[in-house]
């Protein structure tokens, strides 16, 4: 039979070894995933105390053990709530670990009870449990697949705060040779309490963990997926994305446009000012572009200065109108921005039954040529071009 020495050993190892695999993704910068490795490392010290009260001076088992495990707790709410993007109240954290320090020594020295001191302890983490559940769910517009972490999360919170009040029910009812005095005494129901307790925190900073992965591998998706000077969609991401679009298109029967945008003069800027002055342009395009087009637009680099813009349930006068807008103000610009004397030419061309997107971008590629044939500085749609 286990004893509750050693479930507060394996607690701690758990704790640990949760610490270390979180120190090896230090470098990803994730917010909150500092919090989740010292919560860890935290808790590894608490169970530790915990293990080895009966050897430690009464200062050290009682109040430390249990401020200790306490402030492991609070950096780990903190923690999920910067991976949620949540604010953090830092002051208000530290001040519950003081009332609970200063709440167990009173029940230590000024009225001695170890049920005293339970309730004490197993509130805390019920609140506690309550607030990262709280969080999980008013941030689930944050949820992106796989849901599963996010359940987990929130099943470890529920049954560690029913088991906390379990606790105290118990021990409120439980006849006394059976109801425990000490967290180190051998009774069964400290030993399926503490048992479970111990695995609640390093399994709550395993889910942090799990968090703070899918952060990194989302934030390398997303690099791989933006032009890296624009942050625009990159060609790769883009035709992928349009492939997509075009399907939906197929299924739902609703319209597809499609822009292409080409800068007319765009070689002097680099071959006069430079290179930098090349990229500013392109960047300030960018900005420009997304503060005329739609959100559900989407806006991609797909060559040196060619760009375009797939617009979802947008016809061809919608798309052209567009191209207009952005034409003029990109025309508006003065002396001294990074697009003065730049214009656009821009092919507008509308998906048709069973086109495929090569077969889109091909129509709009032919109405760019014609809107440079015509002069630059123009929109062409494609059904100007039968005209």
């Amino acid at each position: 039979m286990l004893s509750t020495q050693l479930v507060f050993l394996i607690g701690a190892l758990l704790c640990a070894l949760t610490f270390f695999v979180l120190y090896g993704l230090a470098a990803s910068r994730v917010a909150g995933a500092d919090c989740v490795r010292w919560a860890a490392l935290l808790g590894a010290a608490g169970n530790l105390l915990y293990a080895f009260g009966r050897a430690l001076p009464p200062l050290l088992a009682y109040e430390a053990a249990n401020a200790v495990y306490a402030a492991a707790t609070a950096v780990l709410v903190a923690g999920f709530r910067l991976l949620f993007r949540r604010s953090v109240h830092a002051k208000g954290l530290s001040a519950s670990v003081l009332v609970l320090a200063v709440l167990v020594a009173y029940f230590h020295y000024v009225h001695d009870s170890f049920f005293g001191r339970s309730v004490v302890v197993s509130l805390y983490q019920v609140m506690a449990m309550g607030v990262i559940g709280h969080t999980l769910l008013r941030a689930r517009r944050q949820w992106h697949k796989p849901y599963y972490v996010k359940a987990f999360i929130l099943a470890v919170c529920l049954l560690t705060a029913a088991g906390h009040l379990g606790r105290i029910g118990w021990q409120y009812v439980a006849p006394g040779p059976i109801n425990p005095t000490s967290l180190l005494q051998p009774a069964p129901s400290s030993i399926f309490f503490l048992g479970a307790f111990c695995v609640s925190l390093p399994a709550l900073a395993f889910g942090g963990l799990l968090l703070v992965h899918r952060r990194i591998v989302a934030t390398v998706e997303e690099a791989a997926n933006r032009d890296f000077l624009t942050g625009a969609l990159s060609r790769r991401a883009f035709f992928k994305l349009g492939e997509r679009e075009v399907a939906v298109a197929g299924r739902t029967h609703r319209p597809l446009a499609l822009l292409l945008i080409d800068f007319d003069n765009f070689k002097p800027i680099n071959d006069k000012l430079g290179h930098e002055a090349g990229d500013k342009a392109l960047i300030a395009f960018v900005r420009r572009a997304e503060s005329v087009l739609r959100t559900t637009d989407f806006l991609g680099r797909v060559g040196g200065d060619e760009f375009a813009v797939l617009m979802p349930e947008a016809d061809l006068a919608a798309a052209a109108n567009a191209g207009e807008r952005l034409k003029k103000r990109i025309e508006a610009t003065r002396e001294g921005d990074p697009l003065a004397g730049v214009t656009l030419s821009i092919g507008a061309a509308l998906w048709q039954e069973r086109d495929s997107l090569k077969e889109l971008m091909k129509r709009a590629d032919t109405a760019l040529y014609r809107a440079k044939a015509n002069g630059r500085n123009c929109v062409m749609t494609e059904s100007a071009l039968a005209n």
